[in-house]
């Protein structure tokens, strides 16, 4: 484990952040490339693919926003550690750079899902709505379609975000030497 004397907890927590980050990108990525080409496929009818994609992105919000609320909060009081013991540790001088970009990129991460996922995703659950209704809604079909694909290349952008948080977190938990020399 990294040492960095009476702040013991940063690598514990360091470690939380890197893995909820990591988890929460991969389960996004794999939404666009896996699950999103699936439901867009012409062969599924478009009220069931509406129902699907609304069933899929609804629950997702029990898991993945909670994930990212803790690691952003997580982040936050270790940017406020370190910068508060940044004079006398010098593994929190050292990490106060990364923790501080870690944060900052999973407040992007929100700031990409609430400004621009949530949107679609509600968006997208009234289209189903709209399709369970009248299956043969024409117009909700082709902007449910339409949607999806817009929805499947912006959540690579969420994505990168979200990877990008992992890797700085990442380097900030070595940043001291303890554990690997980077």
């Amino acid at each position: 484990m990294a040492s960095t004397g009476n702040l013991w907890w940063f690598t514990p927590l360091q470690s939380f952040a890197v893995i909820g980050t990591a988890v929460n990108f991969g389960g996004s990525a794999l939404q666009s490339p896996l699950i999103m080409p699936m439901l867009q496929l012409r062969e599924v009818p478009a009220h069931h693919s509406g129902t699907l994609t609304a069933y899929l992105l609804h629950n997702s919000e029990y898991f993945f926003p909670p994930l990212n609320g803790a690691c952003t909060v997580t982040n936050l009081a270790l940017t406020i550690a370190a910068y508060l013991n940044r004079d006398s540790n010098s593994a929190a001088a050292a990490k106060l750079p990364y923790l501080g970009a870690s944060f900052a990129l999973n407040l992007a991460t929100t700031a990409w899902a609430l400004g621009i996922m949530v949107p679609m995703n509600r968006a997208m659950a009234k289209l189903a709505g709209n399709l369970q209704a009248n299956n043969a809604d024409e117009k909700s079909e082709k902007e449910l379609r339409r949607l999806q694909k817009r929805w499947q290349g912006l959540n690579y952008g969420r994505a990168a975000i979200m990877i990008a948080s992992s890797i700085t977190a990442l380097l900030g938990l070595l940043e001291d030497g303890s554990v690997l020399k980077v």
